[in-house]
């Protein structure tokens, strides 16, 4: 079993892969990771987006909104055995950032749902300075049709020992190998 944690500031009593939004490194679906503090910053970052969202609707400047507020940490068990059983569940598993992840999660950032038919993926996480990286090469991958020089250069770039691993649960089957070991509700800062 492995300890997974999900960061996020609503209050979740069932995983839904639904809810989930488009345009993500793997697809539209549940995202955890095995890294507490990776999780802790996305509650942060998504409270922040809500809380400029809500500033702007009601003609606030949203960088003087500060202050704690209330995230919830999902603290799950997976069953990583079934990483093993492959005939029950669709994996794909990214051991480290390379040209196929980097092909991947561009095809998946630019659409809502998810571009593949993988219960679970795992690999590394496209975060904020990936993103930012990323799409200063976006143009030379275009124009280079995905050229292998182009993403060797970007790989470099992102410095991919420093990603934090991330695992994607796309299909109500999936979710069924997660289970919650523990709700946490906590103040963050």
């Amino acid at each position: 079993m492995k300890d997974l944690y999900h960061g996020t500031i609503y209050d979740i009593t069932e995983i839904d892969v639904e809810q989930g939004k488009g345009y993500k490194d793997f697809g539209k679906g549940f995202y955890a990771t095995s890294v507490k503090s990776h999780a802790e910053n996305i509650a942060r970052r998504n409270k922040r987006i809500i809380e400029i969202k809500e500033a702007k609707i009601k003609g606030r400047n949203p960088q003087y909104k500060t202050g704690v507020y209330q995230a919830y940490r999902y603290n799950l068990e997976f069953d990583d055995r079934c990483l093993e059983k492959r005939e029950d569940l669709r994996i794909k598993v990214f051991k480290e950032a390379d040209r196929e992840w980097v092909r991947f999660i561009l095809k998946n950032r630019d659409s809502d749902r998810s571009i593949h038919n993988y219960d679970i993926v795992i690999g590394p996480t496209a975060d904020e300075n990936t993103v930012t990286i990323i799409n200063s090469y976006r143009e030379d991958l275009i124009r280079t049709g995905y050229a292998d020089e182009v993403l060797d250069e970007l790989i470099k770039d992102l410095e991919p020992e420093n990603l934090p691993k991330q695992y994607f649960f796309g299909t109500y089957a999936a979710i069924q190998k997660l289970r919650f070991k523990r709700v946490k509700r906590e103040i963050v800062g």
